[in-house]
């Protein structure tokens, strides 16, 4: 399996994300809900061409995002009733993913992956 590296804004992202799903819903919706966004990166990292992905050169070339409500479906006995966050990735030079950012599905993608985000190291 591949390995899945998350970039500092999606840490950033990810950390704000689990912290706000605490404050509005509680302590279980938010250990639910991280479990799904694991859940998820793992079945990119299995398949990144999984249903579900889909390429976004229109916004940045070589990226992808994938909605974690394709894993909510994926027989998973996770109970998030209506996930709505995307992770957008790319895959390295070794097939690993690389986690740019996680957002929400109202957010404006062109708005959230900047050309100027640091190069992996």
């Amino acid at each position: 399996m591949r390995r899945v590296r998350i970039a500092g804004p999606a840490q950033r992202d990810l950390a704000h994300i689990l912290r706000t799903s605490e404050e509005q819903f509680g302590a279980q919706a938010r250990s639910r809900y991280r479990r799904l966004i694991d859940k998820a990166l793992n079945d990119v990292a299995r398949d990144p061409e999984r249903a579900g992905v889909r390429s976004i050169d229109d916004v940045r070339l070589g990226y992808f995002v994938y909605h974690l409500n394709f894993s909510r479906r994926a027989g998973t006995t996770i109970t998030v009733r209506r996930p709505r966050h995307l992770i957008a990735f790319r895959l390295d030079e070794r097939g690993d993913v690389i986690v740019a950012r996680v957002f929400h599905e109202r957010q404006l993608l062109q708005h959230h992956l900047h050309y100027a985000d640091p190069p992996d190291r």
